[in-house]
């Protein structure tokens, strides 16, 4: 007998890989969805950023960002996007 696919079966709905993240996770330290969701958007977001060609649109982007507050991480920050050059 062979089993039809639905919606359900599909990998790449992102609500069924969360609910699948916190089963797999019972027992354990419990998986906070909406923080590895954040997470990857801001990489997302940081990796976009280091393929901006200019300094200013990259310090910009940063700003946007929030990850610019503090004058020592905004100058790490500047080294990373100047190495990836």
């Amino acid at each position: 007998m062979r089993r039809n696919v639905t919606i359900i079966d599909d990998p790449k709905n992102l609500d069924i890989q969360d609910v699948m993240r916190e089963e797999k996770s019972r027992g354990k330290r419990r998986v906070d969805v909406e923080a590895l969701r954040r997470r990857a958007d801001l990489l997302k977001k940081f990796r976009e950023a280091l393929t901006l060609r200019t300094e200013r649109e990259f310090v910009d982007a940063i700003r946007e960002m929030k990850l610019a507050d503090d004058p020592e991480k905004l100058r790490e920050l500047l080294k990373i996007w100047r190495a990836s050059f």
